[in-house]
């Protein structure tokens, strides 16, 4: 076994689902920071299938769209989750309607878990 930062043990399986995981999202989302997206899901490892049921979601409702995902930390509570965020050449009236109908989609897998996703968007370009 190895620690996470917080000192809690990762058991192997849980990392070589977490590598699995992020191999997959890797090719149809952009990784900021990997290795920070890979401890914050050894430490919410419950979280890893709902990642990939939110990725999917994403391409089905934006095709034409960047994928990015990344750890946000909050700056005014002491707080961080996964965001994905959806960049597009051109935004519309539909984009955050758009969003909520992806997330309704995996939602409810994250009931009981100890992480969170988030799917949202930063308004900013493809590559921006």
């Amino acid at each position: 076994m190895q620690s996470n930062y917080s000192g809690a043990p990762v058991v192997e399986a849980d990392a070589a689902t977490v590598d699995a995981l992020l191999e997959g999202v890797g090719k149809d989302a952009l990784l900021t920071n990997t290795p920070r997206i890979r401890e914050y899901l050894l430490q919410f490892v419950d979280l890893a299938e709902v990642v990939s049921h939110a990725v999917e979601a994403a391409k089905q409702h934006f095709p034409e769209a960047q994928l990015v995902l990344e750890v946000y930390r909050d700056p005014e509570i002491d707080d961080e989750y996964l965001a994905l965020y959806v960049r597009l050449s051109r935004y519309d009236d539909t984009v955050m309607e758009r969003i909520a109908a992806a997330e309704a989609e995996y939602l409810d897998r994250l009931a009981g878990k100890s992480g969170w996703i988030q799917l949202t968007t930063d308004f900013r370009t493809p590559d921006a």
